[in-house]
């Protein structure tokens, strides 16, 4: 099957991430009639509550969904690249379970209803402890050396073993800690604000840039530690650098939505689809693509009865594709 270009490509994913936003932006438990909502988007002649509703919940809530989507699944690509395999997922290095622990230790804390920096102090939690799990697995995992993507598989699973054990233990020091802790497991972008959304896009389209310019040197990887060699690849040194750039995109992704599962893993794939293997396309096509696959997510979560978490629909969006990419990989052996 022929794949479109670069720019056929950008336009689908485009296409995609207005509709996922137009749907999100029309749905809701608040019921509006689509002609209130576009006025509201455009500054007409709107009650109050309308005007509210839209921007102060769905717009923050499509503005949030967009840089965390994307911050997830440029993770994901990069993870996938890095360490060779189809189904890695961002939260595999242990900053899943950093985040968790930094939460649950900002409950205990009693630190509830407190804000640091505009986010509430579980957010903050999450945030410091996502980075110092991805510091401590980078930190095992060592800078020098071959086999640098085995190194740090392993580090990460025995830090982020390590780190849950530590973070279950922080839950029942205080049982008030267990709701904060539970909302990251379950991901929302019900608090949307605009610390979460400014920490959020900053950190997404920095890391973003940082990635993109380093797209030939994820290409050489993607072939093999030692086929990037002979390309000139550093590769300690740029396992290294991209594996702390993916780290911090997923904290700050957990930071201000939760832990969100499936976007890093089912995105890189689709895009590769629209646009081939090449880094330079593929990472901001993936963007895209995650962005208004939690927008769309969102929406979904939203327009039952009562609001599900939406890291409860990735799931079970994500997870029958999880299942057929496995089975694909094990036919494929």
């Amino acid at each position: 099957m022929r794949r479109p270009g670069l720019a056929r490509g950008l336009a689908l994913a485009c296409l995609f991430v207005l509709l996922a936003c137009l749907v999100n932006l029309f749905v809701g438990r608040a019921r509006l009639p689509a002609r209130d909502v576009l006025a509201a988007l455009v500054g007409g002649d709107v009650s109050a509550t309308v005007h509210a509703i839209v921007h102060l919940d769905r717009v923050p809530r499509v503005a949030l969904g967009l840089a965390v989507g994307a911050a997830l699944a440029l993770a994901g690509t990069l993870f996938q690249a890095l360490l060779r395999n189809p189904l890695a997922d961002p939260y595999i290095v242990g900053v899943g379970p950093g985040a968790l622990l930094g939460a649950a230790v900002a409950g205990a804390l009693g630190l509830a209803g407190r804000s640091v920096a505009g986010l509430s102090a579980a957010a903050a939690g999450a945030f410091v402890g996502a980075v110092l799990a991805a510091v401590l697995v980078l930190g095992v995992a060592g800078r020098r050396g071959r086999d640098a993507s085995a190194r740090l598989l392993l580090a990460g699973v025995a830090v982020g073993s390590f780190v849950t054990a530590v973070a279950t233990w922080a839950l029942y020091v205080e049982n008030e800690s267990w709701q904060d802790a539970v909302r990251w497991l379950l991901g929302s972008l019900a608090y949307a604000d605009g610390a979460r959304i400014r920490l959020a896009a900053l950190a997404t389209a920095t890391l973003a840039l940082l990635a993109w310019l380093r797209a030939r040197d994820l290409d050489a990887l993607a072939l093999g530690e030692e086929a990037a060699r002979l390309t000139g690849v550093d590769v300690a040194r740029t396992v290294f650098g991209l594996s702390a750039a993916a780290c911090l995109l997923v904290a700050a992704a957990v930071a201000t939505a939760g832990l969100v599962g499936f976007v890093g893993l089912v995105v890189p794939h689709a895009a590769r689809r629209l646009v081939g293997p090449g880094h330079r396309r593929l990472l901001p096509v993936a963007a895209l693509l995650g962005g208004g696959l939690l927008v769309a997510a969102d929406a979904i979560a939203r327009s039952a009865r009562t609001e599900v978490p939406v890291g409860v629909v990735t799931a079970l969006l994500g997870a029958p594709v999880f299942a057929f990419l496995l089975r694909r990989q094990s036919s494929s052996r």
